[in-house]
């Protein structure tokens, strides 16, 4: 359990980043899929492996940015068995600094290999939960390792819950901003005119709250940003066009509040616990987890998090929506198999909200036409023993079939069939982003916080795809 020792000279408040600007890119399938376009913002590709390499990754900075752990040897704690506790190991040998970590009995042999493998000074295992195991860390761990020396600053390490936290996964909006396309034409520069960034949704995953909170943060502070520049730009005698009497009136500026951006807060069945303090107007511990998707087990949101959700800042609309194990699944595959990206349950239930069942209304549509066509075809073709049929060309480019018959009369039933055959109605889109959102369209941008997620491997995806073949909902 070696630690660090800055002298005072290698002392410098700012240290490197343990994180990366992540890629945001476009997926042709998803887009699809989902009628509007979609953008990946891949934070699976953060050394720790998810998102929360920012958020612990600035909570240790906030720390070591102290003056009072200036020439001293620092040791950090951490009690999550999953992600954070695995990203804080990360940054914290990135900056070299030790970590030790405390998860509970129930995490599984292959996150206690990723920590060790990733470095942890130790990793210790206590506890039916994540609150024991907490706890054993604050009161036995943390006051008897490193031996009895004194000059060893010992920090416990909060998996969502405070400012630091938040702020650094806040960057990720810094990050969409120079990221997300500018506005193609004056329509589109029209539509997005006084909003935070050029973006209609988000969707990220909700465990404690902490990607949430950093991302209406990072909203709102681009979004004062921008008015700031906006009004310092501004002269008085520019022109505007007063609504309720349609002159030009040149004293004062129009106020018109833009559409707000949509921020949908997602959890599985079972970690719903931001959902459940929504119902009650007040924050909710959920007796127990029991869905798979533990990586979003806190049973209980931040308070900060509650009241984003309920009274978000200007410019932000937030929505909550709680999908199944098996529909978080089948995000999963989404993305393994048309991004070729391998996540958790706790990030493809984004994945799912934005798509939802469009996939197979589109199949379903397009089977229906097929068989209308085809019974008509039938149809059409029946004549009785004596009748006499004359010669049609069956090639490929012949329809007139499907306007009029053999006997150039035109049958009103079969019109009507027909016409709803050719027509080829698009499929209803039936997604939490399609029912939350519904004035999205072709043009729309939205983004899905590729969250990431090590707690899997390709063998517990082909379990998803072998459970789902069998009907898991």
């Amino acid at each position: 359990m070696g630690s660090f020792v800055p002298s005072a000279e290698d002392y410098k408040p700012n240290f490197k980043t343990p994180w990366i600007e992540t890629p945001l890119v476009e997926s042709a399938a998803l887009s699809r899929a989902a009628g509007c376009r979609i953008f990946l913002k891949l934070e699976n590709v953060q050394p720790s492996g998810s998102f929360k390499s920012r958020a612990m990754g600035n909570q240790i900075l906030s720390h070591l940015r102290k003056p009072e752990y200036a020439n001293r040897r620092v040791h950090f704690y951490a009690s999550s068995g999953g992600n954070a506790g695995l990203a804080a190991v990360c940054a914290a040998r990135s900056l070299g600094y030790p970590c030790t970590v405390v998860v509970p009995l129930s995490t599984k042999p292959l996150m206690i290999e990723k920590l060790k493998a990733a470095g942890a000074a130790d990793v210790i295992r206590h506890g039916e939960t994540f609150f024991e195991a907490g706890s054993y860390m604050k009161d036995v761990i943390m006051k008897t390792s490193s031996g009895d020396d004194e000059d060893v600053a010992k920090i416990a390490l909060h998996p969502f819950d405070n400012q630091p936290i938040w702020e650094g996964n806040s960057t990720i909006i810094d990050e969409l901003e120079k990221q997300l396309p500018a506005p193609a034409n004056s329509d589109e520069e029209e539509v997005y005119r006084g909003r935070a960034i050029p973006l209609d949704a988000v969707l990220c995953s909700v465990g404690g709250g902490g990607l949430l909170n950093g991302i209406v943060m990072g909203l709102e502070k681009r979004r004062s940003q921008k008015q700031v520049v906006q009004s310092g730009s501004s002269t008085t005698g520019h022109a505007y066009m007063d609504i309720s009497t349609s002159e030009t009136n040149t004293s004062r500026p129009v106020a018109t509040e833009p559409s707000p951006i949509h921020l949908l807060a997602i959890e599985t069945d079972g970690t719903d616990s931001l959902a459940a303090a929504i119902a009650n107007n007040s924050l909710v511990s959920l007796p127990k987890i029991t869905s798979q998707a533990t990586s979003l087990g806190a049973i209980r949101v931040s308070e900060t998090t509650f009241q984003y959700a309920v009274a978000p800042p200007p410019g932000i609309k937030v929505h909550s929506a709680v999908l199944t194990d098996a529909e978080a699944a089948r995000g999963v595959l989404r993305l393994a198999d048309d991004e070729r990206l391998l996540v958790e349950l706790a990030c493809g239930v984004c994945v799912e909200a934005a798509i939802g069942d469009t996939a197979a209304a589109a199949a379903e549509a397009s089977a229906s036409a097929n068989a209308v066509a085809e019974g008509q075809s039938n149809k059409k073709r029946k004549r009785g023993p004596n009748e006499s049929v004359p010669d049609r060309d069956e090639g490929y480019g012949d329809d007139r079939w499907s306007t009029t018959d053999v006997d150039n009369e035109t049958d009103p039933e079969m019109e009507t069939e027909v016409g709803d055959c050719t027509k080829s109605a698009p499929p209803i889109l039936n997604s939490k982003l399609k029912q939350l959102v519904p004035d999205l369209n072709e043009q729309s941008r939205v983004v899905i916080v590729v969250c990431g997620g090590s707690n899997v491997t390709i063998d517990m995806a082909s379990e998803y795809r072998r459970l789902l073949s069998e009907g898991w909902v």
